[in-house]
């Protein structure tokens, strides 16, 4: 999987949260919260799914919402974060 995204910047996650799972690699979620949380994260999932990155959107318990990526290696979540960061 290519993370080589060039997208200008899209709507700004609330948080990024970052994990390892037991095979050296990481999750990455990008949480969207608020009244506009879900048309932000809406957003973004079209954006990243149209250039073939795979990504699950997901309503969580607080009523934000979350694009969730992973497993990464280490190189992928740079390019990940990047894609969410400049």
């Amino acid at each position: 999987m290519s993370l080589e995204i060039d997208l200008p910047a899209g709507p700004v996650a609330d948080r990024l949260t970052l994990w390892p799972v037991d095979d050296g690699r990481y999750g990455l979620d990008a949480v969207f919260q608020g009244a506009s949380g879900w048309e932000r994260c809406e957003e973004h999932e079209q954006a990243l799914k149209a250039m073939g990155v795979q990504c699950k959107l997901l309503q969580n318990l607080d009523d934000s919402w979350s694009l969730r990526f992973g497993p990464l290696t280490a190189m992928e979540v740079g390019k990940a974060l990047f894609a969410f960061v400049r």
